[in-house]
């Protein structure tokens, strides 16, 4: 089924505030995330917030009208992975999405066809072209973000985030995570 197509009854829809959306919170959660990562539990604290504000701001967005979802681009790793962490505890997730939007707000990656439609469609422009033509097909999500949850937060989103959570930094940090985790299974398993 293409949930790209399903209509919503906009009027239907439950509208909470974002504090009340981010007064929810689960621990498992944050520290899943710390122990896949190796973040601090303040980083992963935080990053949980700032997914809390993607879903109630992608929820904002259906609100509004809007039939196509917020996009998350590169910038936002760290937001999407923190995401999938927590579509992993099904049954809070699916809990936290009824009590505060009224529906499942699913989480589609992009697809082999929009890859290769991307790639079709930018891999000719030069790297700054693509960059600018990027940007400006953004603006609108961009100017979204600033409009609903301020220049800070689309700041760390966009300036701060990229700087300490790139892909290759979030795969580098689950990897030395990772290899903790076997030291720890080793040492335990050479002093039974």
């Amino acid at each position: 089924m293409d949930t790209a197509k399903i209509r919503f009854d906009v009027a239907r829809m439950a509208r909470p505030s974002l504090e009340e959306v981010l007064a929810y919170s689960n621990s498992d959660v944050v520290y899943r995330f710390q122990k896949t990562y190796g973040v601090t539990r303040e980083q992963s604290e935080d990053i949980f917030v700032q997914v809390r504000k993607w879903l109630w701001l992608s929820h904002q967005h259906r609100l509004a009208g809007f039939e196509n979802g917020l996009f998350i681009d590169k910038p936002l790793i760290v937001i999407d992975e923190m995401w999938h962490n927590f579509v992993l505890f099904t049954t809070e997730y699916f809990a936290f999405c009824r009590k505060y939007f009224g529906y499942y707000i699913h989480h589609a990656p992009a697809t082999e066809a929009e890859d290769r439609e991307g790639s079709e469609k930018y891999g000719a422009l030069a790297p700054d072209e693509r960059i600018r033509v990027r940007k400006e097909q953004l603006r609108p999500q961009y100017e979204f973000i600033y409009d609903h949850l301020g220049k800070e937060t689309l700041a760390k989103w966009y300036l701060e985030y990229p700087k300490i959570f790139s892909f290759r930094r979030l795969a580098e940090m689950q990897l030395q995570a990772a290899n903790e985790k076997l030291a720890e299974v080793r040492r335990e398993a050479m002093a039974a």
